[in-house]
Order: structure tokens, then sequence, then C-alpha cells
């Protein structure tokens, strides 16, 4: 990984700035009402405490530099932890519902982008973005459970297609998928795309969020050729406006931004 990929957008990990979201909103929360009560004042039911803290808990991952699809999670995490505790539920369950959401959400962990799927309307407006012309290559950095791959390569038998994803529980999935209905021309890897050398492909499709795009366009301008195509689903590349966008027509209007190397 080059030094302009190790930017600080890139390794500060959210969960990390959650978790302390969570602790200064319970320590917040806790001590007023603890105040309160040593004041003689009136007493809280525990469900509005809880509901307070996620509240204040999404105001601080807002101001802090959380994307927004954080905030439900932060404003939800007390009352769901709550729930749990008077439900008196085992205690490993905590410990395996923790272990498969990082293993599902690993990228978002480390490299603020979480899990994305990409809709069928749109694997067919990406097919149509494809080379005219017969061969080629094409990735599709964060792959998620496959589908797209899998739909390209049965599109267009004459090219190849790869996904390369980082997070376990995804890559698994979109590795049994591909090995119980085989395609030649499709293959997953589990990997840092960051690591992955752009240049073999033709066209590079991504569905990021928008804290890499910046970094992902410097290697994308450095390593494609000539002639090849970088595809962005919703996101925008800062201050570089795209050679061209289309608004597939799906329900949530999605927009492909491309820029032609």
């Amino acid at each position: 990984m080059t030094a302009g990929l190790q930017d600080s957008t890139l390794t500060r990990r959210p969960i990390v700035i959650a978790l302390a979201c969570q602790i200064a909103a319970f320590v917040i929360c806790f001590g007023v009402v603890a105040v309160i009560k040593r004041s003689n004042g009136p007493a809280f039911d525990m469900v509005v405490v809880l509901a307070a803290e996620g509240v204040l808990a999404g105001i601080l991952g807002t101001r802090w530099g959380l994307a927004g699809w954080w905030t439900p999670l932060n404003m939800l995490a007390p009352l769901a932890a709550g729930t749990a505790l008077m439900m008196a539920l085992p205690s490993w369950i905590y410990l395996a519902i923790f272990a498969v959401l990082v293993l599902v959400f690993w990228n978002a962990s480390s490299d603020r982008v979480p899990l994305y799927l990409t809709n069928r309307t749109t694997w067919r407006a990406i097919a149509n973005l494809m080379p005219k012309s017969e061969g080629g290559a094409c990735l599709d950095l964060g792959s998620g459970i496959g589908g797209l791959t899998m739909f390209l390569a049965d599109a267009r038998p004459d090219m190849r297609f790869q996904g390369i994803d980082s997070a376990p529980v995804p890559f698994a999935l979109s590795w049994l998928r591909l090995k119980l209905a085989p395609r030649p021309n499709a293959l997953f890897v589990y990997g840092d795309f960051w690591k992955c050398d752009l240049g073999a492909y033709d066209v590079v499709y991504a569905f990021l969020s928008p804290a890499p795009m910046a970094h992902l366009y410097e290697k994308v301008r450095a390593e494609m050729k000539p002639g090849s195509l970088f595809i962005s689903n919703s996101f925008h590349v800062p201050d570089i406006e795209p050679d061209e966008m289309i608004e597939v027509d799906d329900r949530r209007r999605t927009q492909l931004l491309i820029w032609r190397i």
C-alpha cells in the first residue's frame, strides 16, 4: 500500500469511534440521572435513559465524523443491549452475535466501507457498459456475495470477471455460490483490493462509500491503462467530475459515475 493510501481517513477505525460515542453517552446520561437522583429529583424509566443515550451517541457519532449509516446503529444499540440484559440471554450469545457482525461488516470497521449490494437492475446497466470488442477483464472491488460478478460472467462469456473482498462471510458466500454453479470466466479472491494491480483490467467497478474515493481514484489513475473504465456506484470522487453519469431506472435512482482513463 502506498503512503498516500495510508491517510488517516482510511486508518481511523469507525468501530472505535462508535464505541467511544457509546461510552461517552453512557457516562453523560447515567451521570446526569445519578446527580438528579441525589438531589431528590424525579426517577427516570430505564427505557427513557437508554433512548436518551442512543440519541446522544448518534449526535456524537455525526460530530466525530462517522458516516450517516452509523447514526441509527448508535441510536438503537443502548436499547438493544438493555433489552437483551432484561431477557437474561446466555452470555455466549453476545459474543456470537458480535463475531458474526464483525465477519460480515469487516470492511466497515477498517476502511469505512459498509456492505452494499448492487441490485439486479443496476447489474444490467453495468453489463451494457462493458467493452463492445471481445475479450477483456473486469474487476469488482468489494464484490460482496458475488451476484454482479456471476451475472456479468453469464452475460459476457468472452470476458473474464473477478471479484475481490476482504470481509470473510460475504467472500465465503460468493466462493460457495461459484462452486455450486461454476462459471469458467469468473473468479472470487479473498484479499485487500488496495494491494491489487488494477492495470490488468479493462473495467473496474466499485460500490464502496465516500471515504475511500479520493484515494481509490489516485490508484485508478496510476495503474489502469488508457482506454479503460472506472465505474463508481453512487459515490463521487471529490473535485473530479465523471466523464459520464447514468441514472438507473430502479427504486433508489442509482447513479453510475464513469471515468474514462
